[in-house]
C-alpha cells in the first residue's frame, strides 16, 4: 500500500486553488470572470428554464456570494450578449449563440489541459477522490446552511 498525504482542508485547498488558477487563466485569456463562467453554465445546464431572479439565486448559492453581486454578474452577461432574456411566458434567460460558442471554446481549452494533466493517474484513484470530494462538498454546504448569512459575509462580526 502506498502512503501519501492524508486528505484534509489544506490538501483540498491547494488542489482547488491550482484548478481554479488554471480555469481563471483560461477565462482571463477569453475575457471572462469565474462568476460569469458559472452563471453561463447554470443557464445552459439547468434542466428547467430559469428567469433572471432564479438564475441570480442559483449563482449566489453556487458561488457563495450575495444576490446583489450575482445580479451584477448576470447583468454583465446580458450586456455582453452572452445571455438574453427571451420574451414571453416567464421571460427565461438563455445563452445566446455567442454565449454557447464562448462556452464551447473555453471548455475545449480547459478540458484539453485537464486531460493532459490527469494523464497517468489511475481511474480508481480518480473515482475514489471524486466520491470523497462530493461527500465533503455536500457536508460543507449543509454546514453553511446552518450558519447565519451575516456571519459568513463579514466574519468575525464579534469575538467568538
Amino acid at each position: 500500500m502506498t502512503t501519501g498525504p492524508i486528505l484534509d482542508p489544506r490538501v483540498l485547498g491547494r488542489a482547488e486553488t491550482a484548478h481554479r488558477a488554471l480555469l481563471d487563466a483560461v477565462l482571463g485569456e477569453a475575457g471572462a470572470s469565474h462568476q460569469q463562467w458559472i452563471a453561463l453554465n447554470i443557464s445552459t445546464l439547468s434542466p428547467n428554464e430559469l428567469d433572471r431572479d432564479r438564475l441570480v439565486a442559483r449563482l449566489a448559492i453556487a458561488t457563495k456570494v450575495d444576490r446583489h453581486l450575482a445580479g451584477a454578474v448576470v447583468g454583465e452577461l446580458l450586456a455582453a450578449g452572452l445571455l438574453a432574456i427571451v420574451p414571453g411566458g416567464g421571460c427565461p434567460v438563455r445563452a445566446t449563440a455567442e454565449g454557447l460558442d464562448f462556452q464551447r471554446r473555453v471548455r475545449g481549452v480547459f478540458d484539453e489541459a485537464i486531460t493532459r494533466l490527469y494523464l497517468g493517474i489511475p481511474s480508481e484513484d480518480l473515482t475514489v477522490t471524486s466520491r470523497t470530494l462530493a461527500e465533503m462538498t455536500a457536508r460543507i454546504d449543509a454546514e453553511l446552511l446552518e450558519r447565519p448569512p451575516a456571519r459568513r459575509a463579514g466574519w468575525p462580526a464579534a469575538p467568538m
